[in-house]
């Protein structure tokens, strides 16, 4: 069962999740990444019941991470292409197997990233797109912005909360990171 909506609205966090956090959006997302476009194409890949895809498929469209198209008006039928806010999730998706890579596969990757030129594997990093610095604390934190609410402020603190004298310094993207 899906949840309607979590907790703070303003939260960018429960917002994406509102979006992807059904499990089956996630693996429809993977497939269309792959080249899945098509009704069937969905359904025999991921062994997903018609009704629950159409579900899926329909809130997909309706978030905007999907575009639905005709491709045969005799009968109609429509494919599900990716819009630029569905492509723009694939460095989450490709976070998200490293992850499970790291933690959940015991016997090693069934999957991984590979440089398309010369197959070496990669691995993924979070950076700042600006100054090219891997995002890690404590050298990066989560700051209430210019749009934050009474609620999201009283969470998280406005920037600068402290000046750029007393930040601390840049960390090894190899050093142990606090949560």
């Amino acid at each position: 069962m899906q949840h309607n909506s979590f907790g703070n609205p303003q939260c960018p966090i429960a917002r994406s999740l509102e979006r992807v956090g059904e499990s089956w959006n996630i693996l429809i997302l993977r497939e269309a990444f792959l080249g899945a476009r098509r009704f069937d194409e969905f359904q025999r890949s991921l062994g997903i019941a018609p009704n629950m895809l159409s579900r899926r498929l329909r809130a997909m469209v309706a978030d905007g991470l999907l575009e639905k198209r005709p491709y045969s008006t005799r009968p109609v039928r429509h494919e599900y292409l990716l819009t630029q806010a569905g492509r723009d999730f694939r460095p989450v998706l490709w976070a998200l197997m490293d992850w499970g890579n790291r933690h959940f596969a015991p016997e090693g990757p069934a999957v991984h990233i590979v440089n398309s030129a010369t197959g070496v594997p990669a691995d993924p990093l979070l950076i700042d797109r600006g100054s090219g610095q891997p995002l890690v604390a404590p050298a990066f934190r989560v700051v209430a912005g210019p749009a934050a609410d009474s609620h999201t402020l009283s969470i998280h603190p406005v920037w600068p909360a402290t000046t750029p004298a007393e930040a601390p310094a840049p960390v090894s993207e190899k050093s142990p990171q606090p949560a």
